[in-house]
């Protein structure tokens, strides 16, 4: 009896040194939501994980898909929700101007109607674009600023594609100038994003329109910019090549850039463990 005692002594004892764990982290589940604005249009988006809040802002043209591949690993430091700007994606297409400004203004009412006062944005080419105008704007509900292969600043290349394609081929030429890696490109991803492009191209070209009549450009306005700031680019963005980049970071006080091995205009699909590791090494200095 006492040896049986001694055995169940040091078994629990050996447990308690080394408890049971996982070698497979919980997985965390990404739920799609909606939610209404003030103007009745209804917003989709992506949610995943708990803490801090982390909005992502996709690009012209994209939708919140463009973070799918990324939002597991951020799910596990944040509450990540990945929304649909009006006219793309799953969320409503009002009749709206689609300008920057009016994109702006949705983030910020989206953050209120999520409960998401203050909050790190996130965004990839359009998108960080939208979302620098936020911080400058409202610096108060933005406790750190992600621009990822941002547009916004001038350009002296134009840009040798058609953003709003009206043919397959132009399509193609579309996903091809955004991949580093050319095979990801496939005969149904071409064909997915065409059809896709047949409900969304009335806001791409309706946001191109509004450039004529108010393009905030931000090369004046980035030293205004006074929030924690990472700026991460696709090593072989061949759209807003690497060296808008360090514009970006040399313009903006105190800003930190990283640069990501075999990617393109989006290495948060590219790349999404890296991308990942960028944003979590950041969070931990904001």
């Amino acid at each position: 009896m006492r040896r049986m005692i001694l055995r169940l002594f040091f078994v629990i004892l050996l447990f308690s040194i080394f408890p049971f764990t996982s070698c497979t982290p919980a997985k965390i589940e990404t739920r799609s939501k909606g939610v209404m604005l003030k103007d009745e249009t209804v917003v989709h988006y992506l949610e995943a994980g708990q803490g801090p809040a982390l909005i992502l802002i996709h690009g012209l043209g994209s939708s919140s898909d463009a973070w799918r591949s990324c939002m597991p690993s951020l799910s596990r430091s944040y509450r990540v929700l990945a929304l649909d700007l009006p006219g793309f994606g799953k969320s409503d297409k009002p009749k709206a101007d689609y300008s920057l400004q009016y994109q702006a203004g949705v983030v910020k009412e989206f953050m209120a109607a999520v409960g998401a006062d203050k909050a790190a944005l996130a965004g990839n080419s359009l998108g960080g674009w939208i979302a620098a105008l936020v911080a400058l704007d409202s610096p108060g509900k933005v406790s750190a600023l992600i621009l990822v292969d941002s547009a916004g600043l001038r350009q002296e290349s134009p840009v040798t594609v058609n953003l709003n394609p009206s043919t397959k081929e132009e399509q193609k030429a579309l996903l091809l100038a955004l991949f580093a890696n050319k095979s990801l490109v496939t005969d149904e991803i071409v064909e997915e994003q065409w059809q896709n492009r047949k409900e969304i191209r009335g806001a791409v070209q309706a946001t191109m329109d509004s450039f004529k009549t108010a393009m905030p450009l931000l090369d004046d306005r980035l030293k205004d910019i006074k929030i924690p700031t990472l700026v991460i680019w696709g090593k072989e963005d061949t759209l807003v090549p690497p060296a808008v980049g360090e514009r970006f970071a040399k313009g903006i006080s105190g800003s930190k850039l990283v640069v990501i091995e075999n990617a393109g205009h989006l290495p948060q699909i590219e790349q999404p463990e890296a991308f990942a590791r960028s944003v979590k090494g950041f969070v931990k200095n904001w």
